[in-house]
């Protein structure tokens, strides 16, 4: 049923949610509506208690996590972790493969009608990533010294 289903037609006709990362983060439920106090709830939640990272970003992302959780990246088994999960070919096992949505397509307008909110928490998080990164930096700087 879903196999050949194209994701306009799911985006209009089968999918239910909408703004469903904003809802988590303010801990709403389900059917409940998405505000933009909601979306404020959401950032500062971000903010304060998240280290992000950006899948299309993943190296550094894994770096600063490794920095934030004091993984040491020279032992055998932590850089043979890191090469099964960014590795080339086959080796690389951290991603599957999605069809691509064009901006401006029928079913990305859909879906971005859909889920604003989550759209602009997004952009927050790419802002912040940039600004976590310069502290993640400096504290690694400091451990090193």
């Amino acid at each position: 049923e879903w196999a050949d289903m194209s994701i306009l037609e799911w985006a209009e006709k089968h999918n239910e949610e909408s703004n469903v990362m904003v809802k988590k983060l303010a801990g709403l439920k389900f059917h409940d509506t998405a505000t933009e106090a909601a979306l404020r709830l959401a950032m500062r939640t971000i903010e304060k208690r998240f280290v992000v990272g950006l899948t299309d970003n993943m190296k550094e992302s894994i770096r600063r996590f490794n920095i934030v959780m004091n993984i040491d990246l020279t032992s055998n088994r932590n850089q043979n972790c890191m090469r099964k999960f960014f590795g080339h070919g086959t080796l690389k096992t951290n991603s599957n493969p999605h069809p691509k949505l064009e901006p401006g397509s029928p079913a990305w307008d859909v879906l971005a009608r859909d889920n604003a909110l989550d759209i602009q928490l997004y952009e927050y998080i790419l802002v912040l990533f940039d600004q976590q990164g310069e502290v993640i930096d400096s504290y690694a700087r400091g451990i090193s010294q």
